[in-house]
């Protein structure tokens, strides 16, 4: 019977540690969802870019009448892009803002809109 008690201890305390890990390993996209327009220099003055980020994890590239779907996902706190052509975008997150390097255009600071 002690045996038994044991076993079902350590089922339990491994339960419980794996449960543990997979939280940590899955990031909430809560605090990415929403509405950016980029605040760059670089771009002309009558260009606005907007970058959508929903909760299912699609997203929209939008600049003049041009929208360039993407995937998005959250990755050891920075923010994933992956590209219809199979390329990943890297950002970093602060306060209401994301700062992505394109390449050939260099740092793009997007603020949260909605």
């Amino acid at each position: 019977m002690l045996k038994i008690t044991r076993s079902c201890h350590l089922a339990r305390l491994l339960s419980v540690c794996l449960l543990l890990m997979l939280l940590l390993a899955c990031e909430s996209r809560d605090g990415y969802i929403g509405t950016y327009r980029a605040e760059a220099d670089k771009l002309p003055k009558q260009t606005e870019m907007i970058m959508e980020l929903k909760a299912n994890g699609d997203g929209a590239w939008k600049m003049g009448d041009e929208e360039i779907p993407f995937t998005w996902y959250v990755k050891s706190g920075e923010l994933r892009i992956n590209t219809k052509g199979g390329g990943v975008i890297v950002g970093s997150t602060a306060a209401n803002a994301i700062q992505i390097i394109l390449p050939g255009t260099g740092p793009l600071r997007f603020k949260k809109i909605h």
